[in-house]
């Protein structure tokens, strides 16, 4: 398995970000030398179709298909940019439709999303199928991850989260599993260190660290483990939580999407 397409968002209204948020797809894309299409619309656009008022957006939305075919052309990678045609759906929604068809998403941010690109990312991790990576705006990738740290709880998510990222397990030169034991029980055949035989019969460099909550959140504790091992990428299932379950026992999937990744972070639901 390999990636062989990848998806991007570029908001053509903010072109001094068209940059940042092609480099990561790019410099994956010519890893794997697979092809990137970038959708390009405004992340705030109405439903709407658009009027001749829009002329302005037009020309942005030129602009920003000019600039990506360029970068892409310098790093050699196949590529096509896609301006909507269709707005009969939301944001969200077209970009998950493109991903079905696609083996990953590359979505760049800064800080907290605002509520447009959270409904963008919660579109492209739960209605897609597909694997989604978040990456923060100050730490894109610009080669393939080293250190992978995969946060592993037994659940469906935790499981399609890893499989979704097995060509950058595979190329890294260490995975690490790990597995918050006081967070829930877990049965001897869902134990993380089956986890690490199983990517190794895939030719991955594996261990799997116990790690123990304590008295902070999940998040928190991952987090220091990210930074305990040097691992420039986190992966995790993504389950989708009623807002009550949010609020009483809080949600990971929600702390990243909510505040932003602190880290280059794949998701799967």
């Amino acid at each position: 398995m390999t990636f062989t397409s990848i998806l991007t968002h570029l908001d053509p209204t903010k072109e001094a970000d068209a940059e940042a948020a092609t480099a990561t797809p790019l410099a994956l894309a010519e890893a794997f030398s697979a092809h990137v299409t970038a959708l390009i619309f405004p992340m705030d656009s109405a439903l709407a179709a658009p009027t001749p008022a829009d002329d302005a957006t037009g020309l942005l939305e030129d602009r920003a298909a000019a600039t990506f075919a360029a970068a892409a052309q310098g790093r050699g990678v196949a590529h096509q940019a896609r301006k909507r045609t269709s707005f009969a759906f939301g944001n969200g929604e077209a970009f998950a439709d493109h991903l079905r068809v696609s083996d990953l998403a590359v979505l760049t941010g800064h800080g907290a999303p605002g509520m447009a690109a959270q409904i963008l990312q919660q579109a492209a991790i739960f209605e897609s199928g597909r694997p989604v990576l978040l990456v923060p705006r100050t730490q894109r990738l610009s080669a393939l991850p080293q250190r992978i740290l995969v946060a592993w709880d037994a659940s469906p998510a935790a499981v399609r989260a890893i499989h979704g990222a097995l060509p950058l397990i595979r190329s890294a030169a260490e995975t690490i599993i790990a597995t918050i034991t006081d967070d829930k029980e877990l049965r001897p055949g869902q134990s993380g260190i089956e986890v690490t035989h199983l990517l190794a019969r895939h030719g991955a460099k594996t261990r799997f660290m116990a790690l123990q909550r304590g008295s902070g959140g999940v998040l928190e504790r991952l987090l220091a483990a990210v930074a305990d091992t040097e691992s420039d990428m986190l992966v995790m299932g993504a389950v989708r939580h009623s807002p009550l379950h949010n609020l009483v026992l809080g949600s990971v999937t929600q702390d990243v999407l909510g505040d932003g990744p602190k880290l280059p972070t794949l998701l799967a639901a």
